[in-house]
């Protein structure tokens, strides 16, 4: 039996056990006993246990999941993609949460890594979830303290941003024009304006200004949900139009019968697989196989490349931060171009046609 002062109504509780077989796990439960009687809330529920606290973050979470009633709220694609990220800890469910802190989540994770069981992505995301996950406990009381509050966030290795260059670009664009290929406009607007793909498959005509060339966004369509009246960060944001854009989009409008600029009925780009026709059609023109994705990235650094200004491109693109635009800039080597051509070492000259193997010189 164990007791001690409830911190919220000050007075004394007691709390015991039964079935208890040794002096060692007698410890451990007086221990788990004494904090309950000092932590326990009796205006809402008791979480001692991980499993308890996930299975009241996992009901939070799907009581904020974006409905008609519910337009500011989570998308249901992010509540499954949290749900996930809990499915190779489920052996923590019986741990006490006194036993969650930054060490044996780290352990965890490096195991899991090692076992091969998990990517270093993967290991990142579930870290981000636990973050949330506790941040939710504080809020709602279950936790006096973060026990993760002092853990650092996983590394990811950098690694190149994959985009088209320019030649692939222009190649792309040439070869689907040539061929009247059905996907041609989704293509070039991805390339041109950087949109994502759920904004260009909300995209109406009445959001496309020619006369200022500025398209303003406001919407997006989402394969699971059609059509929602606000884009990812649930902000507007207005996107420029380059002159060269202006005469295809003339043309197709004359022709559309649709309020959409993308008719979303057009093959695989309702069901969200319009990727795999942009890999076999790069694949069949002998250009590197990207994604539809990686067209916007295309768009990005190509816009870097060319001088458009960093905080112009995070606008168009509308990214939160200037750090993840930054990204791309990096990753393309822009800032390293002709930095080393004022080095002062002189190359001997004339000396091309002296290439001679080692053995020569023995």
């Amino acid at each position: 039996m164990a007791e001690g002062i409830n911190r919220y109504t000050g007075k004394r509780v007691q709390k015991k056990r039964k079935g208890i077989t040794s002096e060692a796990k007698a410890e451990r439960i007086y221990r788990e006993l004494w904090n309950e009687c000092r932590e326990e809330r009796l205006d809402q529920l008791s979480i001692s246990r991980w499993g308890e606290l996930k299975a009241s973050y996992f009901d939070h979470i799907h009581s904020i999941v974006r409905t008609v009633a519910k337009p500011d709220g989570l998308s249901p694609d992010a509540y499954l993609t949290k749900r996930s990220r809990f499915i190779h800890l489920a052996n923590w469910d019986g741990l006490h949460l006194d036993a969650i802190n930054t060490h044996f989540v780290n352990s965890e994770l490096n195991r899991l890594e090692a076992e091969g069981v998990i990517s270093r992505p993967l290991s990142v995301c579930i870290q981000k979830e636990l973050r949330c996950m506790m941040s939710y406990a504080i809020d709602r009381g279950f936790l006096k303290l973060d026990p993760l509050a002092g853990m650092k966030k996983r590394k990811l290795p950098k690694r190149k941003k994959e985009a088209l260059t320019h030649d692939e670009t222009d190649k792309l664009l040439l070869e689907a024009r040539l061929r009247k290929h059905p996907y041609f406009l989704i293509w070039l607007l991805t390339l041109m304006l950087g949109l994502r793909r759920s904004e260009l498959a909300g995209l109406k005509w009445g959001d496309l200004d020619f006369a200022n060339r500025l398209i303003h966004l406001r919407r997006q369509w989402k394969p699971k949900e059609g059509i929602v009246e606000k884009l990812k960060d649930n902000e507007d944001r207005t996107v420029a139009i380059p002159l060269s854009v202006i005469p295809v989009l003339h043309g197709h409008r004359a022709q559309s019968r649709s309020d959409f600029v993308i008719d979303i009925d057009c093959h695989r780009w309702r069901s969200g697989n319009q990727a795999e026709v942009l890999r076999a059609f790069c694949k069949e023109i002998g250009i590197k196989e990207v994604t539809h994705h990686q067209l916007r990235a295309t768009h990005i650094t190509l816009a870097l490349v060319d001088g458009i200004p960093l905080g112009i491109v995070k606008e168009n693109v509308g990214h939160a931060k200037l750090s993840t635009t930054d990204e791309y800039f990096r990753s393309s080597g822009i800032q390293m171009r002709g930095q080393t051509d004022g080095l002062r070492i002189k190359v001997p000259s004339g000396l091309e046609a002296d290439v001679l193997p080692l053995r020569a010189k023995r």
